[in-house]
């Protein structure tokens, strides 16, 4: 069965998502939308897209479009995501799913409602390198975890009207950086923090540019993580326990881990080789349409709807609500 993508939302990462669609087997890019229709057209054209759309409901309304993904900037997801469950369409869509936990919880519920396939699109944890950290977690290989450490930090020039930095975009390092060590950390220990905390920094528009978190988790682990927009920091992922640690190198689109014993003696390594991590993700929504399952096991709307928590009481804490 050959799955029919739509895609809504045509910039960066939509191009790089059609890029890596058209070389998965069994799915094809069948129709995209854009407010601008000349930039909907040179989409189609380059990606191979037999339909071009200048409305969003035209492509959901599309009977020849099996699932939609999502690339819109932040502040779009809650209202094209709804309108996709409304009328039955599949959606995967980009991180942050939404920038409010009282949103998730909606679209998580609308889904459920009326049967329909919902996944937020954090790529990496269908990685198997990601997996096989999280599987020797779970096996014990290090014992309890006690400590995760994570960051996502980049280097971008300041621009007011950038979507990084616009408020009226939902920019911010929290929203688009610090989701993925939040979600990174979730994801291995398969549980959500009972508490957080943290600092920013915030800039000339309002948004932070940088933000340092602490997490406490009910087994017994703590975890620190950092988003940032003004600096670079190092991406490996390190995960402590009392029988050793794990390093997760390039979380964010991990191709090798490593496992290590107490004396710092390397015990087993890990590897995969892909051309880009995305295709994961795609295999593995594609397979969750197929299988007629209504949510990831990967990605759950459990996670998702936690970490819109999170945002929530950091941007409290920070005085950004």
């Amino acid at each position: 069965m050959t799955v029919r993508f739509g895609i809504i939302g045509l910039g960066i990462i939509a191009a790089r998502f059609a890029t890596v669609l058209n070389t998965v087997p069994g799915v094809q890019l069948t129709a995209v939308a854009s407010s601008d229709p000349a930039k909907a057209a040179a989409f189609a054209e380059k990606f191979g897209a037999p339909k071009a759309y200048d409305n969003y409901l035209d492509l959901i309304r599309d009977s020849e479009v099996d699932v939609i993904y999502i690339g819109l900037t932040h502040n779009f997801h809650y209202e094209v995501t709804k309108l996709c469950l409304n009328l039955d369409k599949p959606v995967l869509c980009e991180k942050p799913f939404v920038t409010r936990q009282k949103d998730a919880v909606e679209l998580a519920e609308l889904a459920k409602a009326r049967k329909v396939l919902l996944m937020e699109a954090m790529w990496t944890r269908c990685i198997p390198t990601f997996q096989k950290a999280k599987q020797w977690v779970h096996s014990g290989r290090i014992g309890a975890v006690k400590l995760i450490e994570a960051s996502f930090c980049f280097n971008t020039p300041f621009n007011p009207e950038h979507r990084l930095f616009n408020p009226k975009l939902a920019g911010g390092s929290l929203f688009d950086a610090g989701v993925y060590p939040i979600e990174f950390t979730t994801g291995i220990l398969a549980e959500n923090p009972s508490s957080v905390k943290g600092v920013a920094n915030l800039c000339q528009t309002g948004v932070d540019d940088f933000a340092a978190m602490v997490m406490r988790f009910e087994s017994g682990a703590l975890a620190t993580l950092s988003s940032g927009l003004t600096a670079i920091t190092e991406r490996n992922a390190r995960i402590y326990g009392p029988a050793g640690h794990i390093v997760v190198y390039n979380f964010l689109g991990p191709r090798k881990c490593e496992l290590y014993d107490n004396a710092h003696q390397l015990v087993e390594c890990f590897e995969a080789d892909f051309q880009d991590g995305f295709i994961y993700q795609i295999e593995h929504f594609a397979n969750l349409y197929r299988n007629h399952k209504t949510e990831s096991d990967l990605v759950p709307l459990a996670d998702t709807i936690a970490c819109a928590g999170i945002f929530d009481e950091l941007l409290r804490q920070w005085g950004l609500e």
